[in-house]
């Protein structure tokens, strides 16, 4: 563990007499190649909240030195903030070994869930946040949601709904989650013992899962043990308005989703933006990506170090990826929601899989 930068003493002056209770404490992580986007979110969250006292906690995986001086000196500006970096390996490196655990797009950091209160023993809360959100307002709100004896705060996962194929797990819970902004409660975690859950279901089957970190949480934490946060605080930027109206329509008593005015509501006053999508241009750092949300990105990388930089285009490896490159929209548009609807029910998966995790 290492601070990044000199702010050592304007920070225990600006939080003087505060209390660790106004703290906000924040987990990111990255390697060497996702700098610049955890970077312009860092940034925006500094921003948007001058008046707190934040601490952020970034997990380098393998980030040269001179890329991590770069990529924490978007905090400089701000007396209240402080990065504090750490080495993930020792943590996560028993575990990959022992569970054989993939990584996901090169990366291994999300199954720090799985050790979390080891890491950070003496913290009551923290809210990890993707290196692809933005901050568009002040956090505290959120930081103060009040989550009973529940161990996690997220926002429901739209993308599944929208999807031809899916984690299974997504179809034995009312509620699955995405894991781009998630609130911790610590206290609770150790209480509930979060690692033991998921350490079990990583032994059990973690290396078949599509999306390792969130369906691992989603298996894990039964409905009781998460709060339903309003999509405000994780919006799925990617996912154009007409399909979120989609979403909106495939929601039913057993697994509902949110009705066309919360989602109205939800749009005219968006906290936190999440550029979903990994593997084709939904990303703002693409000179292809065309979204209304792009200029928020925009916004605070003119304050990082790839503020000159150009934007990069969108890395064309196949004819399908050169196909979908010329569409405004991505493969979640209304279409493939209602071709998704139909093959989902066709298929019968939720009986037949719900039976099969019963088994293992």
């Amino acid at each position: 563990m290492g601070m990044c930068g000199q702010r050592e003493k304007s920070f225990a002056a600006k939080t003087e007499g505060g209390g660790s209770a106004r703290m906000m404490n924040f987990l990111y992580g990255t390697n060497a190649g996702y700098c610049e986007q955890t970077a312009v979110s860092m940034r925006s969250v500094f921003e948007n909240n001058q008046n707190d006292a934040i601490c952020v906690y970034l997990l380098c995986e393998k980030v040269p030195e001179a890329l991590r001086r770069k990529m924490c000196s978007v905090a400089d500006d701000f007396t209240n903030a402080q990065i504090i970096c750490m080495d993930p390996e020792p943590y996560i490196a028993p575990m990959l070994q022992e569970y054989r655990l993939p990584r996901w797009r090169g990366s291994s950091v999300q199954y720090i869930y799985a050790c979390l209160c080891d890491a950070f023993p003496t913290l009551d809360r923290i809210l990890w946040l993707d290196g692809d959100v933005v901050c568009c307002a002040p956090l505290r709100p959120l930081w103060e949601t009040q989550m009973g004896d529940r161990c996690v705060a997220a926002s429901l996962d739209c993308t599944p709904f929208l999807a031809l194929y899916v984690d299974r797990v997504f179809y034995n819970t009312p509620f699955y989650f995405n894991a781009g902004v998630l609130l911790f409660d610590l206290a609770n975690c150790r209480r509930h013992e979060l690692q033991q859950r998921c350490r079990s279901i990583l032994r059990g089957y973690g290396e078949r899962l599509q999306y390792c970190d969130q369906s691992m949480l989603n298996l894990a934490l039964p409905p009781k043990l998460v709060h339903r946060l309003d999509m405000r605080w994780n919006y799925p930027a990617g996912v154009p308005r007409l399909s979120m109206n989609c979403v909106s329509a495939r929601s039913t008593s057993e697994k509902p989703t949110f009705t066309l005015r919360e989602l109205d509501d939800t749009l005219a006053d968006v906290r936190l933006v999440h550029y979903i999508g990994g593997s084709l241009p939904t990303k703002p750092w693409y000179r292809e990506y065309a979204s209304p949300f792009k200029p928020d990105y925009l916004k605070y990388r003119a304050h990082t170090p790839w503020k000159d930089e150009p934007l990069k285009p969108w890395p064309r490896k196949t004819l399908k990826d050169s196909f979908v490159t010329g569409f405004s929209r991505t493969w979640d548009t209304p279409l493939m929601g209602g071709l998704s609807s139909i093959y989902q029910y066709l298929h019968g998966w939720g009986p037949r899989i719900q039976h099969s995790l019963k088994k293992m």
